[in-house]
């Protein structure tokens, strides 16, 4: 949880859109080095899967070059929560690293959950089916319309309405699609047959 700021700090969603670009949006911020270990992941980051090779790639790219961007974070109760850049942090980390460079945002919690969100869909990190959650929650808890979506993340309505539609699948379809096993395209065909346990045996 991040540590309580001014309500006056809390603009919300239409703020935010103003400047989703996290990239230039950090070059306002001042840099400083935290402590890896007094830095720790955002439990509502959308993203739940981290490639292992991908992370150890990077992890030897910092070993040679740094972390050339630095990560984002607020200010929690104990130490500092992530905001944008965990992967970044996670490499640092298995590169052996004791401090990372990071811009230190003042954001009320619900400024950290549309930061991580609305960052990864448009950086295009997620695999479908949480991107699929992301926008769930976008809708649920902002009120957001598909309309108001499609702009946001620059898709199209018909696109965001096939992502969502993965919601629909069994549990045991979804994990397939969760590693990789299976392709969105895919997993929406399934959706056109009758029953649940069809969609399993196909």
């Amino acid at each position: 949880m991040c540590a309580a700021v001014g309500k006056g700090l809390g603009k919300g969603l239409g703020a935010l859109l103003q400047n989703v670009d996290l990239v230039s949006d950090e070059i306002k911020g001042s840099i400083v080095e935290l402590k890896i270990n007094d830095i720790s992941p955002n439990a509502d980051q959308p993203r739940k899967s981290f490639d292992q090779e991908k992370l150890e790639d990077l992890a030897s790219s910092i070993r040679e070059n740094g972390v050339i961007q630095p990560i984002i974070v607020c200010r929690a109760q104990q130490g500092y929560k992530i905001v944008a850049g965990e992967r970044r942090w996670r490499a640092s980390r298995m590169a052996g690293l004791t401090v990372v460079p990071a811009i230190i945002r003042e954001l009320t919690e619900l400024q950290v959950l549309e930061h991580a969100l609305i960052e990864n869909i448009q950086r295009q990190d997620l695999n479908p089916l949480e991107e699929a959650y992301a926008l769930e929650k976008l809708i649920k808890e902002h009120s957001m319309t598909q309309e108001k979506l499609s702009t946001v993340v620059g898709r199209s309505r018909p696109a965001i309405t096939n992502t969502l539609r993965l919601l629909n699948l069994p549990d045991e379809v979804k994990k397939l699609v969760i590693n990789e096993e299976l392709t969105a395209g895919h997993a929406r065909a399934l959706l056109a047959l009758p029953e649940s346990s069809s969609q399993i045996k196909a």
